[in-house]
């Protein structure tokens, strides 16, 4: 045979390459199979025993062959590389949904950020569709739709299943029936007595939701909103992107990243909360630091004022960027003299006048009374006990949560002022020792990741053009794995609700027999369904502290502990108007004398 013979016959063989990619992608895909098929779970051993080995074999096998023939026909390693990395794709995501680990997230995150160098690297890379300001733009309103849907959706079962908390919940949801009746935010139930919002947090901002308020006048609205509220911040997310000089690809990319980002995500779903507005106001002052709109700056930094009496420390941060990043004198001068003013104002107005400020949660960097002065001076003379302090196995595994999903890219800078915006993220999730401001489930990362998106979009921009889309999509990527991991499992409650439908209805039902305008005590779950109460408080399981206080009493059923304080309610002379045995039960209190 000569030698033109065999050069015919190799055009018709696949390629080595081909051969590799089709038992890669093979594994891929019975893996997958087999993790969406089981009925054990792959986190315990019977779920290998339960597996047979020739059939898997033969499995792989088939799939290796159906693959390298397609494709050695096909002979284009562009569409090779493009299945193999969607099959990875959908492995990483089957095994990753709903584990809430991030050590296995990081693993995982591995091999997928291996198959994506692989894949995007080299001239045969994978195919990339051709890309345009509308079909981005275009993108960018999907994303924001699907957000919107998803999470506002997702939260609004969450109270009508009865799941949402008193605190905090039940607070804001009385808190905006008192605003649309007297304008003011006065609650019952989030100190136990007649009290100003304004007393605890200097939260201005709900005011901007008080006019869709009146139109929906329900408390599913305030976590639809908060949401929408969320979903607007990709609005300044594409602007800061094109202003970085990013292709369509990239911001599109940047864009899947902010909707899928867990930090945004995940903190929904304690219920509404003024600091979901920091995420789209803080991207929104950053983006006019960038084209230096004065308006533009005062207006945004007087909004994210308006948030939380902390929130001024955010801009006090992006004050600093600007003196090194922007070399401007004058303007961050003044922002950062008004916003520190403000912020000790407030401080002061909160320990005067409210509730107090919340110093001690950094009560770790405080030996004395817990004073800002106190946590300063401990900051200013003693780093080496800050890096202590935001440095544990908790906190390591939150960094990874945080970090990953955005493929570290807020770490990666050469312009060193950059890293002044790693500030809000320290101080705020990091130094404090309240476990819930590092954790992805509460709402404290709002505001940080504001910064951090903004820091991959600042970064990712120094790279050179060529790579700037590969590693946008890799952040895309990494974020939507996040996002299965870390916040998937709440797709659960679609099927908790068909079980718990009739529970539901029933509740409904005995929560219709409390007539309006009284006063209640109610158990947590139920409270923020009778927020239209003017007085309304909390039932703690000390019937001595209750006992008489509001007219009627609703205990939940469906616990052990109000289904136990029920009899001591009967004892103390209560009379039960309507009861549904394990839902709710609804009792007056015929003593009640209405002091």
């Amino acid at each position: 045979m000569n030698d033109t013979a065999l050069k015919k016959i190799k055009t018709y063989l696949p390629s080595a390459g081909t051969f590799v990619r089709g038992l890669v992608f093979s594994l891929f895909l019975y893996s997958t199979v087999t993790l969406m098929t089981s009925e054990e779970k792959y986190t315990e051993p019977a779920f290998a025993a339960a597996i047979g080995t020739a059939s898997s074999l033969l499995f792989i096998a088939a799939v290796a062959v159906v693959y390298i023939a397609a494709f050695g026909f096909l002979r284009s390693v562009p569409i090779e590389k493009t299945t193999l990395l969607f099959a990875s794709v959908l492995f990483s995501c089957t095994v990753l949904y709903g584990m809430n680990d991030a050590y296995l997230f990081a693993a995982v995150s591995a091999v997928q950020a291996a198959v994506c160098f692989y894949c995007f690297s080299g001239p045969k890379a994978v195919l990339t569709p051709k890309n345009n300001r509308r079909l981005t733009v275009i993108g960018y309103l999907a994303l924001g739709t699907f957000f919107s849907v998803w999470i506002g959706g997702l939260t609004a079962l969450r109270y009508k299943m009865y799941i949402s908390p008193c605190f905090d919940f039940g607070i804001f949801a009385q808190m905006f029936e008192s605003m649309r009746r007297t304008g003011l935010p006065v609650t019952t139930c989030e100190r136990d007595m007649m009290l100003s919002h304004f007393a605890v947090h200097l939260s201005f901002i709900y005011y901007t939701l008080l006019p869709f308020y009146y139109i929906f006048r329900t408390p599913e609205f305030l976590n639809i909103a908060q949401a929408v509220v969320l979903t607007s911040g990709l609005i300044p997310m594409y602007l800061i992107c094109r202003r970085k000089g990013l292709s369509m690809n990239a911001t599109l990319a940047l864009g899947a990243a902010y909707a899928f980002y867990p930090s945004l995500s995940a903190g929904c779903f304690y219920d509404i909360h003024e600091n979901c507005f920091l995420t789209p106001l803080i991207l929104w002052l950053l983006y006019a630091v960038d084209v230096d709109s004065t308006i533009g700056i005062f207006l945004s930094a007087a909004l994210v004022c308006a948030v939380k009496e902390d929130a001024p420390v955010y801009v006090i941060f992006v004050g600093v960027y600007m003196f090194f990043a922007k070399k401007k004198i004058l303007k961050p001068a003044v922002l950062l003299a008004v916003c520190t003013g403000y912020f000790l104002l407030a401080i002061k107005y909160l320990d005067t006048y409210g509730d107090g400020a919340m110093m001690y949660r950094y009560s770790n960097f405080s030996s004395e009374d817990g004073t800002m002065r106190d946590i300063v001076k401990t900051v200013l003379t003693n780093p080496g006990y800050v890096f202590l302090q935001c440095l544990n196995a908790e906190k390591a595994e939150f960094f990874l949560k945080v970090m990953l999903p955005l493929g570290f890219l807020p770490l990666i800078s050469k312009k060193f002022y950059n890293y002044i915006l790693l500030g809000p993220f320290m101080l705020i999730n990091l130094m404090s020792y309240y476990p819930y401001q590092h954790s992805l489930d509460f709402q404290y990362n709002f505001g940080p990741a504001a910064f951090l998106l903004y820091l991959t979009a600042e970064n990712l921009s120094q790279f050179k053009p060529g790579k700037r889309p590969k590693l946008a999509c890799l952040c895309a990527l990494l974020s939507v794995l996040g996002a299965f991991s870390f916040v998937g499992y709440r797709t659960s409650y679609l099927s908790y609700y068909e079980k718990t439908a009739d529970v539901v209805e029933q509740i409904d039902e005995v929560l219709a027999e409390v007539p309006e305008g009284v006063s209640v005590s109610a158990a947590t779950f139920l409270l923020p369904h009778l927020a239209d109460r003017e007085v309304l408080y909390q039932v703690n399981g000390r019937l001595h502290e209750t006992e008489g206080r509001t007219e009627y009493v609703v205990l939940d059923l469906r616990y052990s502990e109000f289904a136990e304080l029920e009899p001591m309610y009967l004892d103390a002379g209560y009379e039960i108007v309507y009861e549904i045995p394990g839902a709710a039960s609804v009792l007056r209190c015929p003593f009640y004398s209405g002091d």
